[in-house]
């Protein structure tokens, strides 16, 4: 390897920056990066395109990733950072990769809300998005998150109290289980996050709002809704710069055809829409959206489904302003957010199936799934959970603190896992480029009508399974251009019609006829340039024959 690089690594900002400044000097003809938009605190959020030396990346179909929409789910970090090094190593040396580079153009942002994962990697405290304090700029009566015995993690609180509402298991002392209704007489407690209590009156702990309110991913112009409706949606769309950046950047690149949003957790491939059920879809879209969804769950064994339909708690108050609804409502771009890893899967605890709203499991369910998973947690040797330790809290009093160490086994798997993650991963979204249109042109033949007069056509082919607008809706509400043949050259002349012809957009694996009647003489050369904004540019060269 030209570049030293770890895949069972969590890197940080600073060290992401140094991967790519070594990236762009290894192999200066394969990728660049630049800036795309600035974060909150000024950081410069970073696009690496990737594609193979010939025709330029616009002139190829675009596919998009990016990770931490969310800050602590740098998984998906990783799973980016992996595909850029298995691209870079391989081209010329793996079949696969050759393709996928000369064939398309990648663009890949590692990290977009940097200051947010910043803090999350570097601190104890878990924040959704932005370091910005919304909705309110001081902190909300309540349990606020917070070390408070010093250890460097946030873990929670058990107090023992006799009206408690939970106790320990029986099977397992680290385990906390719900009280059951005719329970008594036994030792129970209160059940807290570890942290402290602003304006605490001596007797009531409620939990307030975190001081770090913002959700990226609500903060998108698809079905946006005001706070108050949808938490953490911002004060209007896209006012974080965060998300603006990356809404710009998919509008300007007009080539991207397919996009991917890496997250956690779940183990579950997600797709549009998050506001409407299946049956409201487009049919032709939805069908695509099922097989390759099928495909690529041979690849990871994720489920996938439709975000309203089957992810959905509540259906009543769906996801508003999510970044994959405005991806293919707004954009006509084929998009998905994958939601990586799971300590359940992991551990042997049942699946969900991904086929209806999740539904609740029993107490009594929870603790056997919860059993396994600290079966599997010490049979792997991990670290993942904090001993149950007194402390002297200085609002309530004696309490026992501990638990799990949420960030690196349930929001982000344990280092070793992910390798395993990164590759299967990455396989499905490569999985996914190769669906997308791309144009030929073949069949080419040149009759000749009567001297300098001849008739030139040719079949414009989509080779790929998709739409040459990328998607069905794409072409319904005319964000993409369609596809343009032309032909030209230095002697000939179009002597009837335009030389440039609008074949309106291509299916799949379809092909279209152009033909036009020209002037020109034997030696005659002639190029004919077929061009779609996401299915690529294609020209052929020719000569008329004596």
């Amino acid at each position: 390897m030209k570049v030293p690089y770890t895949t069972a690594k969590y890197y940080n900002w600073p060290e992401i920056q140094e991967l790519i400044a070594q990236w762009c000097k290894a192999f200066p003809d394969l990728i660049k990066s630049y800036p795309i938009g600035k974060t909150y605190e000024g950081r410069d959020i970073i696009c690496l395109e990737i594609t193979a030396p010939g025709a330029p990346a616009h002139e190829k179909p675009g596919y998009y990733v990016d990770a931490n929409f969310h800050a602590g789910e740098i998984t998906g970090s990783a799973v980016a950072l992996y595909t850029v090094s298995w691209f870079l190593e391989n081209y010329d040396r793996d079949s696969e990769v050759t393709e996928l580079l000369t064939n398309y153009a990648w663009y890949i942002v590692p990290r977009v809300c940097i200051d947010g994962s910043e803090m999350y990697m570097n601190t104890p405290y878990t924040l959704r998005s932005s370091t910005r304090i919304f909705p309110f700029t001081e902190d909300q009566p309540g349990l606020h998150a917070e070390d408070i015995n010093g250890d460097g993690v946030i873990t929670q609180m058990r107090v023992q109290d006799p009206h408690g509402e939970w106790k320990v298991s029986q099977t397992d002392p680290r385990l906390m289980v719900r009280r059951r209704p005719d329970d008594f007489g036994g030792t129970y407690y209160r059940l807290y996050q570890e942290g402290r209590i602003v304006d605490f009156n001596g007797i009531e702990v409620p939990i307030a709002r975190p001081r770090w309110g913002l959700d990226l991913n609500r903060n998108m112009p698809a079905f946006w809704d005001i706070d108050a409706k949808q938490i953490g949606s911002g004060d209007y769309a896209l006012s974080e710069p965060e998300a603006k950046a990356v809404a710009d950047f998919l509008i300007n690149k007009k080539n991207i055809a397919g996009a991917m949003s890496y997250h956690t957790f779940g183990n579950v491939h997600l797709r549009p829409c998050c506001t409407i059920p299946d049956s409201k879809m487009d049919k032709v879209d939805l069908e695509a959206y099922k097989l390759l969804g099928t495909l690529g769950a041979e690849i990871t064994d994720y489920g996938h489904c439709g975000v309203y339909d089957a992810f959905t708690f509540d259906q009543s108050k769906p996801y508003r302003g999510a970044y994959m609804d405005w991806v293919y409502n707004h954009r006509g771009i084929l998009s998905w957010s994958t939601e990586l890893w799971s300590a359940m899967v992991a551990s042997g605890v049942d699946k969900q199936k991904f086929e209806a709203p999740p539904k609740p499991k029993s107490d009594k369910e929870q603790e056997a799934d919860m059993l396994k998973v600290f079966e599997w947690h010490d049979k792997e040797g991990l670290d993942g959970f904090m001993p149950w330790t007194k402390f002297e809290h200085p609002q309530l009093g004696e309490v026992e603190i501990g638990g799990w160490k949420h960030k690196y086994m349930f929001q982000n798997p344990p280092e070793q896992f992910l390798p395993d993650v990164c590759e299967k991963n990455m396989r499905f979204t490569n999985m996914q480029a190769r669906a997308m249109a791309r144009i030929e042109v073949r069949k080419v033949n040149v009759e000749k009508v009567a001297d300098g007069l001849y008739r030139v056509s040719c079949g414009i082919v989509n080779g790929g399974y998709l739409n040459t607008a990328g998607t069905n809706l794409a072409t319904q509400i005319a964000v993409c251009k369609p596809i343009e043949v032309a032909i030209s050259g230095d002697d000939i002349e179009v002597a009837q019609g335009k030389a440039k012809l609008e074949l309106g957009h291509i299916p799949g694996r379809s092909e279209k006829k152009a033909e036009w009647l020209v002037m020109a003489q034997p030696g005659s050369v002639i190029t004919i340039t077929a061009c779609g904004e996401r299915a690529g540019t294609y020209r052929h060269e020719l000569v008329i024959a004596d």
